[in-house]
């Protein structure tokens, strides 16, 4: 796992997952073969060698094991326009090919955080070209988040953020939903989540990367992570996880 403010890629075995949903863009690639992936229980399996989840969208992944990649990316400025597809054709472009050569070398073990965020940016590039150019948001909204990302840890409340951004509780409130597509408290949830993933990362046992989290204790932050990430946390114990807070 490849760790930064916003985003993380995981390079390795697959771990078949329940049905769940979080606030990232998520890309995913079979790496030696397709997997198989559904939009809900309910939903038919589709064989794909790639995708695209959008923000929000249930999704389940059942690989035996094979090796996938996955990039979560927090993209609050561009939730609304970013969809699903399944199966997806960004593999195969030709600037796609830095990606696989990043991929090859993480397997050998040489492939180092920059080096990671270079290919995570391509990969986001490839998939989702709209991505790096974020129109039609909301200014005030945008200095929010940059409040939030500059201050790891705390956690203010809609009053204190709309003070910053020189607007009323309730009309930030409101805002902050609609151009995120979920609330702030939701948002904050997704915020504690990434920092127990970096406390792993900085070598915390599970108990206390979730208490740094902001977690009352280990279960509510696996019960939270599981409905997230469809699998337990106890998983990050068996990766080895680069971290680095800030990505420049």
């Amino acid at each position: 796992m490849y760790l930064w403010h916003g985003s993380a890629m995981l390079i390795g075995p697959g771990i078949d997952s329940s049905p769940h949903a979080h606030f990232a863009v998520q890309l995913t690639l079979g790496l030696d073969k397709p997997f198989r992936a559904r939009l809900g229980p309910d939903q038919p399996w589709i064989e794909t060698r790639a995708a695209v989840f959008a923000p929000n969208q249930f999704h389940q992944i059942d690989c035996g094991g094979d090796m996938l990649a996955h990039l979560l990316v927090e993209l609050p400025q561009r939730q609304q326009t970013v969809s699903t597809v399944m199966p997806a054709q960004y593999d195969a472009l030709p600037h796609f090919a830095q990606v696989r050569a990043a991929f090859a070398a993480a397997r050998q073990g040489r492939l180092d955080s920059d080096m990671a965020r270079e290919a995570a940016q391509q990969w986001l590039h490839c998939a989702i070209p709209q991505a790096q150019s974020p129109t039609g948001f909301d200014p005030r909204i945008a200095r929010a988040l940059d409040w939030l990302a500059a201050n790891p840890g705390k956690e203010p409340d809609g009053a204190l953020l709309a003070a910053e951004v020189h607007l009323s509780e309730s009309r930030f409130t409101h805002l902050f939903r609609q151009q995120t597509g979920m609330s702030l408290s939701r948002y904050l949830l997704w915020m504690r989540l990434l920092a127990g993933v970096a406390a792993v990362a900085r070598g915390e046992n599970m108990t206390n990367a979730a208490h740094q989290a902001g977690f009352a204790d280990l279960a509510h932050m696996s019960r939270t992570f599981r409905s997230t990430f469809g699998v337990v946390p106890s998983e990050l114990q068996k990766m080895t996880i680069a971290f680095k807070r800030n990505p420049a």
